[in-house]
């Protein structure tokens, strides 16, 4: 299912435009941000978009958005960087380009509402809502989709995400509210963008 991972690079990036520009941004974004200030420096975070209650409240809807393309510390970068390489490619070819950089926006923003509404004060960074919203869409093709993906790496992909939520539920992760709601977003949208699919654009 993954046989993505054999292209080389060249073609990977005619075939894959939409992943290769946002892992592109993401990382133009954090050699900004170690260059003028530090990618763990909490003010340099708040200056390139990061979200924080306070400011969101004051009206800074934006802070929604541009924490998706914001990691903090390079392990962070990596992890999510190295997910969506391996995630997102499928979904570009199966969902189309448009409805794929739709799923991708629209389960970070989402989940970030959600923590916004649940949670009285939170700072956070990172694409990891828009990472689960993607592993939201594999959940809904494997539990309502047969034969969408091959079973094995439907039931991997599950007892990943199951493990992950038991693993935050019990070390109490408050910013993991936000990967949940992208989570449940990304199950969803997946069957409406699907229906909504457009002849493939290749």
């Amino acid at each position: 299912m993954f046989n993505h991972t054999q292209l080389p690079l060249r073609r990977f990036i005619s075939y894959f435009p939409v992943v290769t520009a946002l892992l592109a941004v993401q990382l133009l974004a954090f050699v900004l941000l170690t260059l003028m200030g530090g990618s763990t420096n909490p003010q340099a975070l708040l200056r390139f978009g990061a979200l924080e209650s306070t400011l969101l409240q004051a009206g800074e809807w934006w802070r929604l958005i541009l924490p998706l393309f914001l990691h903090v510390g390079l392990m962070h970068l990596l992890v999510n960087g190295f997910m969506l390489y391996l995630l997102g490619p499928q979904l570009e070819w199966l969902y189309g380009r448009r409805n794929f950089l739709l799923l991708f926006f629209m389960t970070g923003i989402m989940g970030n509402l959600v923590l916004s509404w649940l949670s009285d004060t939170f700072f956070t960074a990172g694409a990891d809502a828009s990472i689960y919203g993607l592993f939201g869409v594999y959940l809904y093709l494997f539990l309502f989709r047969k034969g969408a993906i091959d079973p094995e790496t439907g039931t991997g992909i599950f007892i990943f995400v199951g493990l992950n939520i038991l693993f935050n539920l019990v070390f109490s992760q408050s910013n993991f509210i936000a990967d949940l709601g992208g989570l449940a977003s990304g199950m969803m949208m997946a069957g409406p963008l699907l229906r909504m699919r457009k002849p493939k654009q290749r």
